[in-house]
């Protein structure tokens, strides 16, 4: 039925539950998997956005440049590691699916999630989006907006919406929110 599943993956608990979801599709239709993590501030556990404001390349906000360039290369030090967590993330989901026999890729972009998942599924040709939805609703949807949601409309292709439990609002080493995009 599917050839291509595209499965979108965070640091989430939940995130789990959507990968096997997408493996088990894959195993039963022969499928490969093409692993997607978003790199966004929308994500749970994402460094904080830059303390500082850039106007200019050359000029900043800041009267002392050196606190500038100080702030900018602690932030570019999370980022790295939070990348790299990334990676580590795929490539530990990528090595289950390829001991189930399941043929893996993986890549992982910064963006915006909800396009930018749109956007990979319709540049590899997905058949098929796995994702997780947490079932906010109300203000809470309004307010942290749904990734899911977004998919659901603007995707190229079929959805697979994988039910996750809602958890609790539990803070990280940066203070963030559970993941948005699971």
């Amino acid at each position: 039925m599917f050839d291509k599943i595209l499965v979108a993956v965070d640091h989430s608990k939940a995130s789990k539950q959507v990968f096997e979801k997408a493996l088990s599709v894959a195993k039963a239709d022969g499928a490969n998997l093409l692993l997607l993590h978003v790199l966004s501030i929308e994500e749970g556990g994402s460094p904080p956005m830059s303390r500082y404001l850039v106007q200019h390349k050359n000029r900043c906000i800041h009267v002392d440049p050196r606190i500038m360039r100080q702030a900018n290369e602690a932030d570019d030090r999370e980022w790295a590691g939070f990348k790299q967590k990334g990676i580590e993330l795929l490539r530990s989901y990528s090595k289950k699916a390829i001991s189930a026999g399941v043929q893996t890729e993986f890549s992982q972009i910064t963006g915006q999630p909800g396009s930018t998942i749109c956007e990979f599924a319709q540049s590899c040709h997905a058949d098929v989006i796995v994702i997780g939805r947490r079932g906010l609703s109300g203000l809470k949807e309004v307010f942290l907006g749904s990734v899911s949601n977004y998919v659901v409309h603007y995707a190229p292709c079929s959805i697979l919406l994988v039910q996750t439990p809602i958890l609790e609002e539990s803070t990280s080493a940066y203070g963030a929110e559970p993941a948005i995009y699971v």
